[in-house]
């Protein structure tokens, strides 16, 4: 019988703020993030760019940090949408979560902002991605959790700590993106389903 695999996952996962005054803000800093980097990067300048006043953009985000944070989301969440399109006629939950993995290590690792501010700016940029990460992890787990517990009543899935197994996949991908070269490599998909195979599938079948 074929399963498909993602049932159940809130639409405000996979739904962007649909606010065209939000999305342009979000576009244009981005972008001047990618040009110039985070720290070059003022309030004033995203506003510019968006074509509209300072106040304006000041009441949707108050702030540098907040606006970053939202960009961050923005991709994450456009990755998960890539995802489910891949996985949605995937045979079963454990391939479907596995193969999320993989996907997503390898999205994060071709992301163009996070590669671009990684190798220009790693002192500015890391503190978001590891000691401020809680909003991002939080976000990904959400997602990992109903993936993993339809899995598990499925039967297709180990029966270990729901939340638990979310943080640790959510940690591996955390690392891959802070320390990707390695035997372990986000940019080798061969070397991903090798690392999957060996010790992710045998660690979560039943």
């Amino acid at each position: 019988m074929l399963f498909t695999v993602n049932l159940e996952i809130p639409s405000i996962l996979l739904t962007e703020d649909e606010d065209a005054t939000n999305q342009r803000i979000l576009d244009s800093a981005r972008s001047l993030y990618i040009e110039f980097g985070l720290r070059r990067t003022t309030m004033e300048d995203v506003a510019k760019r968006a074509g509209m006043g300072r106040a304006t953009l000041y009441r949707r985000f108050s702030e540098k940090d907040q606006l970053f944070k939202a960009v961050i989301l923005r991709d994450l969440q456009r990755h998960i949408v890539i995802i489910e399109k891949e996985i949605a006629q995937v045979p079963s939950a454990l391939d479907g979560l596995l193969e999320a993995f993989i996907r997503f290590s390898m999205l994060v690792h071709s992301n163009e902002l996070l590669q671009r501010l990684l190798k220009s700016e790693p002192d500015h940029v890391l503190p978001y991605l590891t000691t401020d990460f809680e909003i991002i992890m939080t976000f990904a787990c959400q997602y990992l959790s109903m993936q993993i517990d339809r899995g598990q009543q499925l039967g297709h899935i180990r029966q270990v700590p729901l939340l638990m197994l979310s943080e640790m996949i959510m940690r591996l991908t955390q690392s891959l993106m802070l320390s990707p070269k390695g035997v372990i490599y986000p940019g080798d998909e061969a070397s991903l389903r090798t690392f999957t195979e060996t010790y992710l599938r045998p660690f979560l079948t039943p």
